[in-house]
């Protein structure tokens, strides 16, 4: 009840998305549009186009300006192709909900074959059309104004919130320039103590989010005897048929193949 209580006066301050400033950035974003299509090597992206307006948008609020509790870290492992993180801090160490994805490349679009111009924003109806829309400018805008809404409002979260803007995601044929570097480099290992969500898409409608995680690990206590006597508690056959069952509760109905492979797996693991 308590958790209802908080989450309600959260979104109570958050308030509803600001139309006017989301088209407003996303615009910007669209207009970028041509320099950011990702094909190496006739055309490689500049992501730092993007990189600025977010930066723009979100600057007011930072600690790099003083005006609030964003905190900034333009991260560029080649010219003109930045990363992206913003964290928003929360009160309780340890605790971290944190957007990962939101990438600032597009795939190539070729003008003569569309009916209206993919590199300007255009409004048809409630539809907002040009390229990187939806995969994934859109979402970058979108996350965005989230951020800057956390800044400018400062709620008392427990959680501290992160968001991940990341460069070169439709292309891998140059390496080391996005979220792989980030890993390596260790920039997202604090991700992992809480849940994460991949915010990306290639369809045409809304997404929230294309997947996630949320980490948790299983102790088994057992005793030491043979694996081929059945009646005895042998630690690893009993985390095996915990997670067979754990697989097929909640996927057996939507996709029999994870349970499957989940079963294989602990299979060989149990040997």
């Amino acid at each position: 009840m308590r958790c209802d209580v908080e989450a309600s006066m959260v979104r109570e301050k958050l308030g509803e998305l600001n139309k006017e400033s989301f088209v407003s950035l996303v615009a910007k974003l669209i207009g970028e549009s041509k320099y950011v299509q990702n094909n190496p090597p006739e055309l490689i992206p500049e992501e730092d186009r993007i990189v600025r307006h977010v930066m723009d948008a979100l600057l007011p609020h930072s600690t790099s300006t003083g005006g609030g509790p964003l905190i900034l870290n333009h991260v560029t492992y080649k010219p003109n192709r930045g990363n992206l993180i913003v964290e928003y801090p929360g009160t309780q160490p340890g605790k971290i909900l944190s957007f990962v994805g939101m990438h600032m490349d597009v795939v190539t679009a070729n003008p003569q074959e569309w009916d209206f111009d993919p590199f300007s924003l255009s409004i048809d109806g409630d539809k907002l059309r040009g390229r990187g829309t939806t995969d994934c400018l859109g979402h970058v805008a979108l996350v965005t104004e989230l951020m800057r809404t956390l800044g400018r409002t400062k709620p008392l979260l427990k959680s501290t919130v992160v968001a991940v803007f990341i460069a070169s995601e439709e292309n891998s044929s140059i390496p080391g320039v996005g979220v792989d570097a980030l890993v390596k480099d260790g920039l997202l290992d604090n991700l992992k103590t809480g849940p994460l969500f991949w915010i990306d898409t290639a369809d045409k409608q809304p997404c929230i989010g294309t997947g996630g995680m949320i980490p948790w690990k299983l102790h088994v206590t057992g005793k030491l005897f043979h694996s081929g006597l059945a009646h005895k508690v042998f630690p690893s056959q009993l985390l095996h048929f915990f997670l067979i069952n754990f697989a097929f509760f909640f996927y057996f109905q939507n996709n029999i193949d994870a349970c499957l492979s989940l079963k294989l797996q602990t299979r060989i693991y149990s040997k």
